[in-house]
């Protein structure tokens, strides 16, 4: 019966000791936050354009021309 991938990385890395374990984790772990840090920035990013994307844009802006015609006289 084989182990699972990640218990098997495990149990190689105590092999070296539980130093080189807690870096392993230590890295792990870093790279998880990474991860969920830059989906909660893109997802912010996507919160404040939907909701400010008008204004950004000057999508609010409204320009109009009068015409006048040229009188005969």
């Amino acid at each position: 019966m084989s182990l699972p991938v990640p218990l098997r990385i495990a149990v190689r890395e105590l092999r070296g000791g539980l130093k080189g374990f807690g870096v392993f984790l230590a890295c792990l772990a870093l790279g998880v936050a990474a991860i969920a840090g830059v989906g909660t920035v893109r997802e912010s990013i996507n919160a404040g354009l939907a909701r400010e994307g008008a204004t950004i844009l000057g999508g609010d802006a409204s320009i109009s021309l009068t015409y006048r015609f040229a009188n005969v006289a």
